[in-house]
């Protein structure tokens, strides 16, 4: 049916019914100092010419992360993406389907999404996966609410400050009316300690969150710090980078219950930072506390294989009030994609581009810090990602420089933590290059020798 204005009467009608005076009224919870006091600055409307026009203009003003160097990181990354993901992904059945409720028309999608579990639960050693959630942050914190719920404990849930901070932020934003404490156990090393876990967990605590690498870049003992957190029965939900597995030990095997992920790594590029996948994991015993959706296999009547969604634990429409949570709809397309990348690398091409990035960023690490400008801020084990402390204390500058000269040199990490407003984060993928990493450096020595302070005498950085 077309759009119906609402008239001056129905209003009246609709306000007795919902106890409210007038639209005003509907409004006085909100400080009169928050409330927009004028009419809205509408523009005069264009014409389509016109707007395409100006569109253009303003789109004019983007950088592509493709015209500059690389090396931000933080949860985007610019890993390389084969040529066939883009191809396959931009099919119509694929590029303009929605979440496949009807099964007896949507086995293809369905199928898609069974394959994406499985290459989910074979990469993260778990054994159930859902059919993917919006980004890495919500899903670390529709973990949590998984943990809460299925452990029955709301005492407190504990997490290291080398967790990501925007993680930390929305698992603080989702628990904030449950009667849960976040407890956050500080990282001045750049990892969690086991013995300053032990000291924070106790009977009451519903689950512990484990990044691995964690934010810094730095590897953590999961193993043990997952041992602190089941000898209270706590559940363990680990976060990590997907790429990582082709080295690193899976979730399932250091001791994760519930394991998630940001997937935009697994084939989606980066577009102002997104688009996002929010991948999750858990074992079987909390399959009935999953959000989101899982498709099964099955047969049909005749005998002949197919697809179903099998658990929508989640849904409004079908749970109501006993809904787990209110995800609505998922990534659907970005799981594809990642579907498509897990499948074409297979685990011998995963654990080749690991490779590539520890030893990439190893050989940055080692030329960056002979600079004399850098040092490492943590003296742990990395991945692909590692924090830089600046000894002349000007990242800002450093950084729009470095920007200047064609490179996104970092990411600055004192709008998070205060105490290292003087570090940045730095991330090497196997896309970078020696020369590329080599120039960055050359670019760095270039802004020492043109401050005014004196030189810093070069050192070397274990």
């Amino acid at each position: 049916m077309p759009y119906l204005y609402n008239t001056p009467e129905d209003q009246q009608v609709m306000l007795e019914a919902i106890g409210a005076a007038s639209l005003d009224a509907l409004f006085e919870s909100i400080p009169a100092d928050m409330r927009l006091q004028r009419p809205l600055a509408i523009p005069p409307a264009l014409s389509e010419m016109e707007l395409t026009q100006n569109m253009t203009r303003l789109a004019a003003k983007n950088v592509h992360a493709g015209q500059k160097v690389c090396f931000l990181g933080g949860g985007s990354y610019d890993h390389f993406i084969p040529a066939v993901v883009d191809e396959i992904a931009s099919r119509g059945e694929f590029y303009t389907s929605y979440t496949p409720y009807q099964a007896e028309v949507s086995q293809g999608n369905l199928q898609a999404v069974f394959e994406y579990q499985t290459l989910i639960t074979r990469l993260t050693g778990l054994d159930v996966s859902n059919a993917s959630l919006y980004d890495g942050g919500s899903a670390t914190a529709e973990a949590v609410l998984m943990a809460v719920s299925s452990s029955g404990r709301l005492g407190k849930v504990v997490v290291p400050a080398s967790l990501h901070p925007e993680y930390r932020q929305t698992i603080a934003t989702y628990i904030e009316n449950l009667g849960v404490n976040l407890v956050t156990v500080g990282t001045p090393r750049g990892v969690m300690e086991p013995k300053e876990l032990s000291a924070a967990v106790d009977d009451q605590t519903a689950c512990v969150v484990v990044q691995q690498p964690n934010f810094f870049g730095c590897i953590e003992d999961a193993t043990a710090l997952a041992k602190v957190a089941h000898d209270t029965g706590a559940v363990v939900v680990g976060v990590f980078d997907p790429i990582s597995l082709g080295l690193l030990k899976r979730p399932g095997d250091w001791g994760a219950d519930i394991a998630v992920a940001e997937g935009h790594t697994l084939g989606t590029p980066m577009q102002y930072g997104g688009p996002y996948l929010g991948i999750m994991a858990c074992r079987e015993g909390l399959v009935r506390r999953m959000p989101g959706r899982i498709a099964g296999q099955t047969v049909d009547r005749r005998g002949k294989r197919c697809f179903v969604l099998t658990l929508q634990t989640r849904e409004q429409h079908i749970r109501r009030e006993k809904a787990t949570s209110n995800v609505c709809t998922n990534q659907g397309l970005f799981a594809l994609r990642a579907t498509i990348y897990l499948a074409l690398l297979g685990p011998q091409g995963l654990r080749e581009t690991a490779n590539l990035c520890l030893q990439k960023s190893r050989y940055a690490i080692e030329q960056l810090c002979n600079s004399g400008r850098f040092e490492l801020a943590f003296d742990q084990l990395t991945f692909k990602e590692f924090v830089l402390r600046d000894r002349d204390g000007r990242v800002d500058e450093m950084l729009a420089e470095a920007l200047a000269d064609g490179y996104l040199a970092g990411v600055p990490l004192g709008q998070w933590y205060p105490e290292l407003d003087d570090c940045f984060l730095v991330a090497v993928t196997e896309k970078r290059t020696k020369e590329e990493i080599d120039t960055l450096l050359r670019s760095s020595a270039r802004i020492v020798t043109h401050r005014p302070q004196p030189s810093i005498v070069s050192v070397g950085c274990s």
